[in-house]
């Protein structure tokens, strides 16, 4: 056991020097609201609160901390930093889960304390719209209206989550809660994500038992991305900890908060406070940005409507440092053959490709086309990443792709390890408890290993490629993998994941016919990704290029201005060093091809202001 350190003689790990308002939130012994902006290190600031809290004592011995994250990789992450930093003593009484994963945790230990009515099956399946679809037209719902499958879905998610439990009358809401939660002709009991919250908050509301040997166990709780949380999502934290005596520390930024449109409750910050009478604290630096960003993001602030902090820079930027551009072009050739020079001239300053991104409002095929082709005839390679972004963040694929690392190179101690932690976390071993089991599974990962290497040196065909990769997956066994994962037990996500890596890491394969190249490219390492605002969130690189600051890509400003300001200061706010925009007169691609920034054009101002944005009037002179 690791030695207890006395809390005024503790100081953070790592090396790492905490802020004043840092180190405040991080010993705090009440609940805590900490509005941590871009760049602040909220990661790195739960990460030292775990290590205050356990190394202390203040967690005490064997209570636990409890972490919710919105997306599966950022549970990880978080839980991967607490091991690394502080061993796996410490990590095991961490729980790092998303919503949905706490929820169905919660339904699956507990789901014999609802009534019989409630209870589903053991066995049940996630998500599966053919079932929700079966169960719907069996309790009377025709689609006259004629919705599309995606409407009809949204349709079918706001019945089922307008039901109130326990249920009780003949409606459509109820009736098909009545048909999932059983199964019917021959269908399996099915629960949607939402059903599965519903149901925990039901199991807690109605068993004292259950909840006071929850709040018992977790003596602390991380609420992570918190300007996202939905009202379901926030009626089940209040119905676990609320008047507890656990200790909740909620982390968020609500200049940050572009999840309205998905159900994020936009009074959370303000319900949380006063709902758990919790003290609010701001953490005043920006670690990423340099000076001349930081001074753009605080000119945001008023429009936000949020407290203007004097944000402070790392020092080792000097007060200079930064640079800011508008681009301004009447067409999309003109546009790439600025930008891409702009690119050019920062590779050949060593920037890589990797530390450079390139962001768009939506639909990145539409504004990049003649960017992408440009690029190209500079050997520049650069890829949207809508197909490869979320499913690099699959645990199934990370586990994959170090196997297939490990196998090619066995001298990869770092994917060696996680390869190996992860069949001792899937398999139940522990070397010092079960030797004999341990290297009995320990010899068939290496046999593993050496069948993987013999067939992929071979002339392989992608029939040959899928059964390699179908090996892996089954010797770290699926039923595993989804029982820890719980999005993988929904309808056939897990399937099409695997599938969909085959497909793309395949299709790299065959244009270098070099294993260990390919994985790289798959990842991305070598080309600089295209995204939408959505998906850069919580990323940061070097350089940012917005296209398409136009009224076209911001069309929902009218109705949204609120949500569409936070977007746009999500895309300024992932840049490190060098920022630039871009405004189009044309778009070939668009319905309206013609774009004016008059709806947004108080961003154009922002940026015209003294001393903030460099701007380029782009002309056929080049």
């Amino acid at each position: 056991m690791q030695k207890r350190i006395l809390p005024l003689q503790w100081t953070p790990s790592g090396g790492i020097t905490l802020e004043e308002n840092a180190t405040t939130s991080v010993k705090t012994g009440k609940n805590v609201l900490v509005v941590a902006g871009p760049g602040a290190g909220k990661t790195e600031l739960l990460a030292q609160k775990t290590g205050y809290l356990f190394q202390t004592n203040t967690c005490v011995y064997p209570k636990k901390v409890l972490a919710i994250s919105f997306k599966t990789d950022a549970a990880a992450n978080l839980k991967e930093r607490i091991e690394s930093r502080f061993g796996k003593e410490y990590a095991i009484r961490f729980s790092s889960l998303t919503y949905d994963a706490f929820a169905k945790k919660i339904l699956d230990q507990f789901r014999n304390a609802l009534p019989e009515e409630l209870c589903p099956n053991k066995d049940y399946i996630i998500g599966d719209k053919k079932f929700i679809d079966a169960a719907f037209k069996k309790s009377g719902y025709l689609n006259t209206s004629g919705l599309t499958p995606s409407r009809l879905a949204v349709y079918y998610e706001s019945v089922i989550s307008a039901a109130s439990l326990p249920l009780s009358g003949d409606s459509i809401g109820s009736n098909v809660w009545r048909l999932l939660i059983k199964g019917f002709d021959d269908n399996p009991s099915c629960l949607t994500f939402k059903m599965i919250s519903m149901l925990a908050i039901y199991i807690f509301s109605t068993n004292q038992y259950i909840l006071k040997g929850l709040q018992s166990t977790y003596s602390h709780v991380f609420l992570d991305e918190f300007q996202d949380t939905t009202s379901l999502q926030y009626d089940l934290v209040k119905i676990c900890f609320q008047n507890s005596n656990s200790k909740i520390t909620a982390v968020g930024d609500n200049k940050q908060r572009i999840m309205v449109w998905a159900g994020a409750r936009k009074t959370i910050f303000e319900d949380f406070q006063q709902d758990f009478n919790a003290m609010k604290i701001p953490l005043l630096m920006n670690h990423r940005s340099a000076p001349r960003l930081v001074d753009l993001q605080k000119l945001m602030y008023t429009s936000l409507q949020v407290d203007l902090v004097d944000l402070q820079t790392s020092t080792k930027w000097k007060k200079n440092d930064g640079d800011i551009k508008l681009y301004i072009s009447e067409n999309e050739d003109l546009e790439a053959k600025y930008l891409v020079a702009d690119i050019t001239e920062k590779v050949s300053n060593g920037i890589s490709l990797k530390d450079i991104c390139i962001l768009v409002k939506q639909l990145p095929e539409n504004y990049t086309d003649n960017l992408l082709a440009v690029l190209a005839s500079h050997n520049i390679k650069a890829r949207i990443e809508t197909d490869y972004q979320d499913l690099l963040k699959e645990f199934i694929v990370i586990l994959v792709l170090n196997t297939l690392k490990v196998s090619i190179n066995r001298r990869s101690p770092t994917e060696w390890e996680y390869v190996n932690n992860a069949m001792e976390e899937l398999k139940g071993l522990e070397p010092t408890e079960r030797p004999d089991a341990y290297y009995q599974e320990h010899t068939n990962l290496v046999n593993l290993l050496n069948i993987t290497f013999e067939k992929l040196v071979l002339d392989i065909t992608d029939t040959d490629f899928q059964e390699v990769i179908n090996n892996i997956v089954q010797f770290f066994d699926i039923e595993k993998i989804k029982a820890l994962y719980p999005a993988y037990a929904q309808g056939n996500f897990f399937e099409s994941t695997v599938n969909k890596m085959i497909d793309l890491l395949w299709k790299e394969f065959k244009e270098c016919n070099d294993w260990n190249l390919s994985i790289e490219n798959f990842q991305g390492l070598y080309s600089i990704p295209i995204m939408t605002i959505h998906k850069s969130k919580g990323l940061e690189y070097t350089a940012v290029y917005f296209v398409g600051l136009e009224d076209g890509a911001f069309w929902s400003f009218r109705n949204q201005p609120e949500e569409d300001r936070c977007a746009f200061f999500v895309a300024l706010s992932r840049a490190k060093e060098y920022l630039s925009f871009s405004f189009c007169a044309h778009r070939h691609k668009l319905r309206n091809p013609n774009q004016k920034h008059t709806d947004i054009n108080e961003f154009f101002e922002l940026l015209k202001l003294p001393g903030i944005a460099t701007v380029i009037n782009c002309d056929s002179i080049f």
